[in-house]
């Protein structure tokens, strides 16, 4: 191939036109980071079907005469694919280089030969490796380069591929890995941005590199596949972030300032008249984030800012991978799994590629590719045999099929051996360095590690033997750091295979714990030994979501309890009648899967002389076989009737409790799951950074991704969509954002806003998940769903029906508290992103220089922010407003979006206008308490309408949650409906009671109150006092239990802890209408004020007597654990919650203001990572309010799915699913007489033998 002419332009001026050769000695320099060059090709001819030898040597002939040696002619194993070079790269291979020619003839030789770039210094040319963080390269360089550096790449691939595989092509295009059609749908969907669960976003692009809207194949009846199969009709481009309007409702002055001035007003620059940020308006707030509307200026959605300009989990297929750390190494297209690169060292991962290393260096035996460069494949080779750390590219990330966890690592926390992670000194990074840096990794939190130095990350793995907390992976996709998850208790201690205790001191530690990878992993299996071609081609058609256009499920190889396996496909993206696996063959010819003497065994793919025998389910439950398995039996074959629990081979299918059709296998047999407690992304207007998609180029504004707690002990159980038969099946936290903006005068517009999602509850997304943590010995046992004899699973359960454990709940920037006269912001962490609480041990190895600060000032925090109210026993945050129950002036909801915001003397207000234009008060004579029922901001009004409900398959919300909850000593109980704070319109911001209910005085005294579900738990002088909200205008009494004086209530699942005059009892509320105190069971304390549990702890705020830690673990028989009286004067009120890795209470403690105490560290507890780790209290900062500490808001909810009588809070991305039913949770735990029943997880030996 001739190139006629070309031209070098560098900032749109024509520099020089040419024939032949590449100019050289240019400086280039382009807003595409080099310089274009014009250039004139000839039109791509696509592929032949079938050829001679012949015809095929001659495409070749040229290019042999420099590559004169290569791994294979035509890239495929089969003899019978007959290619030349120039078939499918296209160049010229008329073209010879001859033996000893001059350098400069063998580059122009060269260059008469290759297709030629256009842009030659971003593709790093004359070199042939893949070119780092090229993103968006792609769709601007010509069709016939990008052909020519990658035949498979998807914009080119229908005439490099098309002759023989144009059906998979096409399907790949359509295909979820190509569109991420998931991602982009429950990214604007939780954080509404649009309202629509059958997704319509995806990513396409045409062959020259346009934005392109996809469709799928013609269907007879469309409507009818989107229903029952999850088909979309098409996708459509995403838009650009500049033009999206935001789907919060973020900064409730957004209505004020009008500028005269088209200016943003946070340029600070002046106007034509020399006049700066002229207001139109005397007296109207000027704090906007664009004079000219939503979808302008910062007024945008900052999820599709991230999605165009951070790095989560692309790119996808249509981009190459970014080709710097490992684990990012690969090629585009069908490439992108099919050419293997060198990304992990691990064999378990890689398989026989392992020994090729992780940083991108090739194997090949062309000797034009040097040995020592990063970014080539291992081999010139399309290969079936796929490891899984190619697949790890893509899926490494929380919103993706987080593949992390089948290989046993899920995502790092800071504070796990992070001294090894962090240097010894401070660092502050140049403005220079955190963008380079987040070139590489989006983690703002990189900017101050060790980790941002590439070579220091490629080695972090090495390090493993010396590390004291964890153990690190040898991949590090996106520059991030993934940690083992080992067996554990549910304390924390590390097990080994025998369930023994593995001691934290133990040299041999790492060796004797169980990595929790999959058992399939185990064995050798890899990703494609499950997910056959069709699962990773797709089968042609377009989903929304990944559980829909999966062919494989679990019956297919391992059968049921019944039926041994068909070998044929079974999922919902299966073909009619399911394919039938018997057939497929490996590349040596040897079917995959062979019966041997009654017995299965499945080749691997990636080692051909290594096979497994499958296990297969039928047998594990037949007494008879030499594969029987007691525990797996007792599961499979257990009947319904929980009065007998009887079970056996003998209990007819239709009466088994856990048959394959009502719940998914993996809800027993996955081990663990990991889920995400919160991701802040801070935009920052003063950013200039590339988008990463479709045209590319600088804008202003980006957002880092910033992971804040991520656990691996979190069960929860739900139930999967209509699609994939309404299973139940396990849950997980899949996106948790809260967001951050600040303007280009550095002022925070707002701080950490969880926004709210398309259907009005909160943007905490849970769904059903696969974790591929699957395991035959860690698996879930009885108590994980059901009551324990021992009565030692309240928490637990607690867990499993999604309520929330309080555990991984959210305080962040500031602590919010009510005062004696008061309400009271104090800053409780770093900015600065690891966000460390002030004082704390993740603290003092990141931040030494400000932690010594803190130190030397005798660990006094330094920032704090008030306003004047009533006496204010009961505070509560949700989104930018601060609820206060302020005594005699009634409920006072302030306003604290600007809080952080430096441009704004008074951070905390009543109203961004007089009371004429807004009023958010309710007057009473003395509220003592104020409950908003869930701390996520949520909308209720949203989740109304066709489309909800029938479209996308919403469940209604329960009426409960249009209001705010007030208790009042002298009124009783007042509801007032608060949804117009979540409508982002200010004008209509005016509060009214609905409701004012004190039945015979029940209420009289009412001091506090918890909710749960429709069951309001409130203390007051008759006792405890349960109320049903049901209807939540016309309350009801339904029981009262009497105690001596009232005072702090706690809900957690069967029992409300509250606390009296004698100090912390027990409740137990299994019945609401029925509750009993439970005997004998009384933490005696002196002044025992409010309380909050964090899973199998109490924390009891006592007065002068500190703040006592109770466990709790089992209810019925608390026993008190420790105090910390040190340094706590009068102790209020108590929140617990975590960062990163650690467990922190803070105090109210009265005169002695605000006090943060850490519960749990690496450094302190080594068992730090157990479902409840015993606490080791520490006194790190105090802050001394400008009145006496009262009371301090919750924490925003990172895992409550549901309430206690069915209630849905979180939202759910997945179509049709959605929490535990009430019914579905009674019958967990419940008879058909309303009676709890008991399960033990250990076998009577008795009933052993007899099975």
């Amino acid at each position: 191939m001739k190139h006629l002419t070309h031209k070098i332009i560098k900032a749109g001026t024509l520099l020089l036109v040419l024939t032949g050769g590449l100019l050289t000695n240019v400086a280039y320099g382009s807003e595409a980071g080099g310089a274009y060059v014009e250039r004139v090709y000839d039109p791509i001819v696509p592929a032949p079907r079938s050829q001679s030898l012949e015809e095929a040597k001659e495409k070749s002939a040229g290019c042999m005469s420099c590559h004169t040696d290569t791994d294979s002619l035509s890239m495929h194993a089969s003899p019978g694919v007959i290619l030349g070079c120039t078939d499918c790269h296209g160049g010229n291979a008329d073209v010879f280089a001859h033996e000893g020619a001059e350098h400069s003839d063998y580059d122009h030789a060269m260059e008469e030969a290759h297709v030629l770039p256009s842009y030659p210094e971003d593709w790093n040319f004359p070199h042939s490796r893949n070119p780092e963080v090229s993103y968006a390269l792609l769709n601007k360089e010509a069709k016939e380069f990008v052909r020519f550096v990658n035949p498979s790449d998807l914009r080119v691939a229908k005439e490099a591929c098309g002759a023989c595989h144009l059906e998979i092509v096409q399907a790949a295009k359509r295909s979820i890995m190509a569109t991420g059609a998931m991602l982009f749908g429950a990214a604007t969907y939780a954080n509404n941005v649009l309202p629509f669960k059958n997704y319509i976003l995806g990513e396409a692009y045409t062959p020259d590199g346009e934005p392109s809207a996809i469709k799928g194949p013609p269907l007879k009846d469309a409507a009818k596949a989107q229903k029952e199969y999850g088909v979309l009709p098409m996708l459509s481009p995403i838009p650009s972030w500049e033009t999206v309007p935001p789907g919060d409702v973020f900064r409730v002055f957004e209505r004020g300032g009008r500028n005269i001035s088209n200016l943003f007003p946070e340029t600070g620059l002046p106007n034509a008249l020399g006049l700066l940020q002229r207001i139109e308006e005397p007296g109207r707030p000027d704090f906007r984030q664009s004079n000219r509307g939503p979808g302008t200026g910062q007024r945008i959605s900052v999820p599709v800012l991230n999605v165009h300009k951070t790095r989560l989990n692309d790119p996808l297929m249509w981009f190459l991978g970014t080709n710097d750390n490992p684990g990012d190494f690969r090629t585009s297209g069908c490439g992108s799994c099919h050419v293997v690169y060198a990304n992990d060292r691990d064999p378990r991962h890689s398989g026989p590629y392992g020994a090729a290393g992780h940083t991108g260096m090739t194997q090949t035996v062309d000797p034009t590719i040097p040995k020592d460069e990063e970014g080539h494949p291992i081999k010139h080779v399309f290969s079936r045999a796929i490891p899984t750390a190619q697949c790890i590219s893509c899926h490494m990330h929380q919103p993706n099929m987080f593949v992390n966890s089948f290989m046993g690592y899920t995502m790092w926390d800071y504070e796990s051996d992070a001294e090894s992670m962090f240097p010894k000194e401070q660092e502050y990074p140049s403005d220079h360095e955190i963008r380079e840096t987040n070139k590489n990794n989006p983690e703002a939190a990189a900017t101050r590690g060790l980790w941002k130095d590439p070579e220091f990350l490629r080695g972090v793995s090495e390090l493993n033997p010396e590390l004291e907390n964890t153990q690190f992976a040898d991949y590090h996709g996106h520059g991030w750091n993934f940690r083992a998850v080992f067996k554990k208790d549910r304390k924390g201690n590390l097990l080994d295979e025998v369930g023994e205790i593995v001691e934290p001191d133990d040299p041999k530690k790492w060796d004797k714990a169980v990595h929790m990878s999959s058992i399939h992993l185990d064995v050798g299996m890899h990703c494609v030994d499950c997910h056959f071609s069709q699962d990773s081609h797709g089968n042609g058609h377009i989903y929304g979501e990944v559980a829909n256009a999966v062919e494989i499920d679990c019956v297919d190889c391992h059968g049921t309890a019944n039926e041994y396996p068909t070998l044929k496909t079974s999922g919902p993206a299966a073909p009619p009648g399911g394919t039938d696996l018997s057939l497929i063959r490996n590349p040596d010819g040897k079917p995959r899967f062979d019966w041997r003497d009654g017995k299965l065994f499945q080749r691997s793919l990636l080692w051909p002389d290594r096979e497994w025998e499958m296990s297969l389910v039928k047998d594990s439950v037949n007494p008879q076989s030499s594969e029987y398995n007691e525990k797996a039996a007792r599961a499979k074959t257990m009947k319904r009737d929980s009065s007998t629990q009887e079970w056996g081979v003998d209990v007819p299918a239709e009466e088994r409790a856990h048959g394959y059709d009502s719940m998914e296998c993996y809800t027993c047999h996955q081990s663990w799951t990991t889920s995400c407690a919160g991701c802040h992304l801070p935009i920052e207007a003063n950013w200039k950074t590339e988008r990463l998609h479709y045209e590319g180029g600088e804008t202003r504004n980006y957002a880092t991704y910033n992971p804040q707690v991520v656990r691996d002990q979190i069960f929860m159980l739900g139930r999967r969509g209509p699609i994939n038969g309404g299973r139940i099946a396990p849950l997980r936290s899949t996106s948790a954002l809260v967001l951050s903006s600040t303007n280009s005068n550095r002022e925070k517009i707002y701080v950490q806003q969880p926004p709210i999602s398309a259907s009005g509850y909160s943007s905490q997304a849970i769904n059903p998940h696969f974790a591929h943590t699957v395991r035959k010995t860690e698996t879930r046992v009885c108590s994980d769903c059901h009551l324990s004899e021992e009565k030692d699973n309240n928490a637990i359960i607690t867990q499993t029906m999604g309520y929330g454990t309080d555990f991984v709940d959210f305080v962040g920037y500031h602590a919010y508290l009510g005062g004696a006269g008061s309400v009271e912001a104090v800053q409780v962490t770093e900015w600065d992103e690891p966000q460390t609480v002030i004082g704390s041990y993740l603290h003092s190895v990141v931040y030494p220089d400000y932690f010594d600060k803190h130190e030397a000032a005798g660990d006094e925090l330094e920032t704090g922010y008030s306003h004047s109210s009533g006496e204010v026993n009961c505070i509560q945050l949700r989104g930018e407003y601060l609820f206060a129950a302020a005594g005699d002036k009634g409920l006072q909801v302030y306003d604290v979006a600007g809080i952080a915001n430096k441009g704004i003397s008074q951070r905390i207000i009543t109203a961004p206008a007089s009371l004429y234009g807004q009023d958010t008060t309710i007057p009473s004579k003395d509220a003592t308490c104020v409950s908003v029922l869930t701390t996520q901001p949520i909308a209720p009004e949203r989740n109304v309408g066709e489309l909800m409900r029938v479209q996308n398959q919403e469940r209604p919300t329960h009426p409960i949650y249009n209001y705010a909850l007030i208790t009042d000593s002298i009124e009783g109980l007042i509801l007032t409906n608060v949804n117009t704070l979540s409508d982002g319109e200010p004008r209509n911001n005016f509060l009214e009671r609905a409701v004012t209910w004190n039945a015979d005085g029940v209420l009289d005294g009412a001091k506090y109150l918890s909710v749960g579900g429709h069951y309001a738990y409130i203390s007051a002088r008759a006792g405890l006092v349960i109320v049903d909200l049901d209807d939540p205008l016309n309350p009801k009494h339904v029981a009262t239990v009497p105690m001596n004086d009232a005072r702090g209530v706690y809900l957690q699942f069967r029992y409300a802890f509250v606390t009296d005059a004698e100090g912390l009892k027990v409740v137990d509320v299994t019945d609401p209408n029925n509750p009993k105190l439970t005997p004998n069971n009384v933490i005696k304390l002196s002044n025992a004020n409010n309380l909050t549990l964090a899973r199998t702890f109490a924390y009891v705020a006592a007065g002068s007597e500190g703040l006592i830690i109770v466990d709790v673990t089992d209810p019925e028989n608390m026993i008190e654990y420790a105090r910390l009286d040190d340094g706590l004067v009068d102790a209020r009120d108590v929140v617990v919650a975590s960062t990163n890795a650690s467990l922190y209470a803070y105090v109210a403690d009265g005169v002695g203001g605000l006090k943060v105490v850490q519960l749990t560290s690496p450094k302190s507890q080594p068992r730090y990572y157990g479902f409840s780790p015993d606490p080791v209290p520490e006194l790190i900062a105090t802050f001394e309010t400008e009145m006496p500490a009262l009371s301090l808001s919750r924490a925003l909810e990172r895992d409550r799915a549901v309430d206690e009588t069915g209630g849905q809070v979180a939202v759910f991305s997945r179509l049709g699913s959605g929490p535990l039913t009430e019914e579905d949770m009674r019958k967990l735990y419940l008879d058909k007489s309303g009676k709890p029943w008991f399960v033990k997880d250990e076998l009577d030996t008795k009933q052993a033998e007899q099975k």
